[in-house]
């Protein structure tokens, strides 16, 4: 009898032993697909479109004609608007971009209290995918603070020459977008 218990308590060691080892294979396992972390921050959203539907617009020119006289489209770009405002700073680039089927010439200024600056940085003309030229006019990049509230006026000056009135350019169509892609600043 005594040989059979200790056999029976032989093999109770054994299954102990064996059912740890599984406790720290199967440890092992899960360790590898989880983790924790404690975070002290408080995270809030943030939000810096104030109309979202004006991040992208389309001028209508069909209005356009030969003429010595600039035609002048004056826009905003701001982080604030009478009673919100911008909760981060924020950094945005101004992209003007246009057919080329018409011999216009653009320039972009930005009004400021000493007068108007010239703020092209980029103005190339370059095919798409499907063959077709387009003009795409950059700025600077510019930063708006969100403890300092700011609007940046821009004139979008558009020349088409008197000379070029003629039945070549009738029933063309120029399109023109103005693209504002900003971002978070994080520094």
């Amino acid at each position: 009898m005594n040989k059979k218990i200790r056999l029976l308590y032989f093999k109770l060691v054994i299954l102990i032993l064996c059912f740890l080892i599984f406790l720290r294979i199967i440890n092992l396992v899960l360790s590898k697909y989880e983790s924790e972390a404690k975070s002290t921050a408080n995270v809030d959203i943030a939000f810096y479109l104030l109309q979202e539907d004006y991040k992208t617009m389309t001028l209508n020119l069909a209005s356009i004609f030969p003429q010595n006289d600039s035609y002048i489209y004056t826009f905003s770009i701001g982080n604030q608007d009478g009673s919100k405002s911008a909760e981060i700073d924020l950094i945005y680039d101004l992209t003007i971009r246009t057919t080329t089927n018409l011999p216009l010439k653009y320039e972009i200024k930005k009004v400021t209290d000493t007068g108007e600056i010239d703020v092209v940085e980029i103005n190339t003309i370059e095919a798409d995918e499907y063959g077709t030229y387009f003009r795409t006019i950059t700025t600077n990049s510019e930063e708006l603070y969100y403890k300092t509230p700011k609007t940046n006026i821009y004139k979008l000056i558009i020349n088409f020459p008197e000379n070029y009135n003629t039945t070549n350019y009738q029933n063309i169509i120029e399109a023109l977008e103005i693209i504002v892609d900003s971002h978070q600043v994080i520094s």
